[in-house]
């Protein structure tokens, strides 16, 4: 499917900001962690911390790569905006599906994540 580069340049951006904001959580996530982490002991807990440790580092190199992907088309865009300035909203470039379907996996593991962390939380307060 092919679209104009200035949605494509409008889709860059709205992952960029979501990414960003996905980042900076997974630095609030891991700060509650350390916080669970430091008040408990118990096995069990010290378990889940584990996992949730691991997760969020996968998560967050997921991320980073992602967000180089998407820094990436962007750079492609613009070159092409400049290169063909009179055909910025003609429908000429490819979408690239497989950013947007791991922009969708990703959106949809963070916030499957962040559920299971807080209700993690919720039952060790």
């Amino acid at each position: 499917m092919k679209d104009s580069l200035s949605h494509l340049h409008l889709l860059c951006e709205d992952w960029h900001r979501e990414l960003s904001f996905f980042k900076d959580e997974l630095k609030i996530f891991k700060n509650r962690l350390d916080e669970v982490a430091s008040k408990n002991t118990h096995k069990d807990v010290l378990i889940q911390v584990e996992h949730f440790e691991n997760k969020l580092k996968i998560m967050s190199n997921n991320i980073d790569e992602l967000l180089h992907d998407v820094q990436l088309k962007a750079g492609v865009v613009s070159q092409q905006s400049v290169a063909q300035p009179k055909y910025i909203h003609v429908k000429m470039m490819e979408v690239d599906v497989n950013i947007q379907d791991l922009m969708e996996y990703t959106s949809k593991d963070f916030y499957e994540t962040k559920h299971e962390f807080y209700h993690f939380l919720a039952k060790t307060f």
